[in-house]
C-alpha cells in the first residue's frame, strides 16, 4: 500500500553536481520503468553527444537507453513523464544560472536521495515532510525552522508592480485556429475573449498529453506545436446525416435485468506488499485472506481505512513513519 501513495522530491544542487545527479536519475528510472509504460524524454537548448540540439526527445524503453543522460553534458531543462490509466511519474530538472533544480513526483518505494543534493524536500501524504543535505543529514520540520531562524535574512527590496502590457500577445495561428473551428472572435475590445482563454488552456493539455512537447519556447511557439493546430483545422467533418435508428415494435415480453459486469478492469498495483502486523490481526479477527490472486482484498483495504481512523481518534497519533508501522499503532493493532 506503501508504494501506492504519490511520493515527491524537490532538490537543488551546483551545476558542477550534475553528473552526481545523473546517477539519481538513473536510479529513479531503474525503479519506476515499467516494460508495458515507456518514458518520453524531452530534452531542450541541450548539447548531446557534443552536438547542440535546440529540442531533443526520445522514447525510453528499456535499461539500456539510460546511458544516454551520461552523454547529455549542459541543458536548459530536462523533461520525463510516464503517463497511463494506473500510473503517472513525472521528472523535471531545470537550471537556473549556476543551479540545478530538480523535480519528482512518482509512485514506488521510498528511494534514498539524501546525498545527492546541497538542499532536499521529501513529500507524500502519509507522513510529515522531511529535508536533507548533501552530507547525509536529516532534518524534521520544527529542526529546519531553528536553522532559519539562526540567520539573519534581509529584507526584502520593495518591486515595483509591473504595469499590464499594452500590446497583446496573442499568436497568430491560435487565433486563426479557434475562429476558422468555432466561428467566433479570439479578441474582443482588444482583449482575448474569456471562452478563447479557456480554449487555449484546453489545447495546451491535450497537446501536451499526447505529444509530450512545449506550445512556447523563449516565448515563440514552436514547430510541432504549430502543426499541431493547422491539423486541428485539417480534420475533416463529416456533413452526412446519422443513420435513421429502424423502427421496431414494443415487445410485451419482458427482458431480463442486465447485470454489471463482474471483471470489470480495476487499477492495480504490482507487487503489492501489506505489512505483515496488519495482514495478521485482519485474519485474526475476520478469518479471511486479505490477499487474492496477487491484489489486496476489497474487503481488507476497507477494515485497514476504518482501523486508522479509528485509532487517529482515539490515540490521535499517525499509522506510519517512513514506510513503517509507528509503535503506537502496533500496540494498537495487538490490543484488537
Amino acid at each position: 500500500m506503501y508504494e501506492s501513495i504519490p511520493k515527491e522530491i524537490i532538490g537543488i544542487a551546483y551545476a558542477s553536481e550534475w553528473d552526481h545527479i545523473k546517477q539519481f536519475v538513473k536510479a529513479l528510472l531503474e525503479m519506476t520503468l515499467d516494460s508495458e509504460e515507456e518514458y518520453s524524454l524531452i530534452v531542450l537548448n541541450a548539447i548531446i553527444n557534443n552536438k547542440r540540439y535546440e529540442e531533443y526527445d526520445v522514447q525510453i524503453k528499456s535499461k539500456a537507453q539510460f546511458n544516454l543522460f551520461s552523454s547529455i553534458t549542459d541543458f536548459e531543462k530536462i523533461s520525463l513523464y510516464q503517463y497511463s490509466e494506473y500510473k503517472r511519474n513525472i521528472i523535471n530538472i531545470s537550471k537556473d544560472k549556476n543551479v540545478i533544480v530538480f523535480t519528482a513526483q512518482y509512485m514506488g518505494p521510498e528511494i534514498d536521495h539524501t546525498n545527492y543534493f546541497d538542499f532536499a524536500i521529501y513529500l507524500d501524504s502519509f507522513d510529515l515532510p522531511y529535508f536533507s543535505d548533501n552530507k547525509g543529514n536529516v532534518f524534521e520540520c520544527h529542526e529546519i525552522i531553528e536553522i532559519i531562524h539562526r540567520f539573519k535574512l534581509k529584507a526584502p527590496k520593495k518591486v515595483k508592480k509591473p504595469e499590464p502590457p499594452k500590446i497583446l500577445n496573442t499568436f497568430k495561428s491560435e487565433v486563426e485556429t479557434y475562429e476558422r473551428i468555432n466561428k467566433k472572435n479570439a479578441i474582443w475590445s482588444g482583449s482575448e475573449t474569456e471562452t478563447f482563454q479557456k480554449w487555449k488552456m484546453r489545447v495546451h493539455k491535450e497537446f501536451r498529453e499526447k505529444t509530450g512537447g512545449f506550445p512556447y519556447y523563449k516565448g515563440k511557439i514552436t514547430q510541432k506545436y504549430d502543426l499541431y493546430l493547422i491539423n486541428l483545422i485539417k480534420k475533416p467533418v463529416s456533413k452526412k446525416a446519422p443513420p435513421k435508428k429502424p423502427k421496431v415494435k414494443k415487445s410485451t415480453v419482458r427482458r431480463p435485468i442486465a447485470k454489471d459486469p463482474v471483471d470489470k478492469k480495476k487499477p492495480t498495483i504490482k507487487n503489492l506488499t501489506p505489512l505483515n502486523l496488519e495482514v495478521k490481526i485482519f485474519k485474526k479477527l475476520t478469518g479471511k485472506n486479505p490477499i487474492y490472486g496477487g491484489r489486496i482484498t476489497k474487503a481488507f483495504e476497507n477494515w485497514k481505512l476504518k482501523i486508522h481512523k479509528e485509532f487517529q481518534q482515539k490515540v490521535g497519533g499517525k499509522p506510519y513513519y517512513k514506510g513503517i508501522l509507528t509503535k503506537k499503532y502496533e500496540i494498537y493493532l495487538s490490543s484488537l
